[in-house]
């Protein structure tokens, strides 16, 4: 009988290096695919995201400097699948995926890893952050930092973000407001 080494494949791994790790993703959107992780995630709301990816897409194409770089923000991601369709099917040059939830730090980072944080033309392509909505939106405005789009999905009531959102959206930009529990946002509450 072979021994176990003998049958198992040569590996080498080069120092400083990892190994990439399989990816972990368990749906697919539109050719997005993506881990939910434990982030909330409605398939049904798909045209939703549909929407504002094909509004993105459009806005990019009809920009004043088409040759400036297309930057979009997404103040309440989640698990980053409206952000990664921003970057994958909108051309976005560089999107901002924010959720205050630090928990979800693993899976965003991780529907991310696919693209090249910085690739070697030198620009980065996305970065990953953890802060209350407002305050992210504001610091973006005080440091002078706008973008083309910004998403705001707070699943229920966006009213105390829009005035931060307009501060750090570009003029001519476009604010993309939805609300995934839209029941919620009418009064309905949890009862479907």
């Amino acid at each position: 009988m072979a021994s176990a080494s003998a049958a198992a494949p040569a590996v080498s791994f080069q120092p400083g290096r990892r190994a990439p790790l399989p990816p972990r993703c368990t749906h697919s959107e539109r050719g997005v695919s993506f881990d939910p992780g434990s982030a909330f995630y409605r398939s049904d709301s798909a045209p939703g995201r549909d929407l504002a990816v094909l509004a993105a897409t459009l806005h990019r194409r009809r920009r004043p400097d088409p040759s400036a770089p297309f930057l979009c923000l997404d103040a309440m991601c989640g698990s980053g699948v409206r952000a990664l369709r921003y970057l994958a099917q909108a051309g976005a040059d560089f999107v901002w995926a924010n959720d205050a939830s630090d928990a979800l730090h693993p899976v965003i980072v991780g529907n991310f890893s696919r693209f090249e944080p910085v690739p070697p033309e030198g620009q980065r392509r996305w970065v990953v952050s953890h802060l209350d909505a407002t305050r992210l939106l504001a610091e973006r405005y005080l440091r002078r930092e706008y973008f083309d789009v910004i998403d705001v999905d707070s699943f229920g009531s966006e009213a105390e973000y829009i005035r931060a959102a307009f501060l750090a959206l570009k003029i001519g930009g476009l604010l993309y407001l939805t609300s995934t529990d839209w029941r919620s946002a009418r009064g309905y509450g949890g009862k479907w």
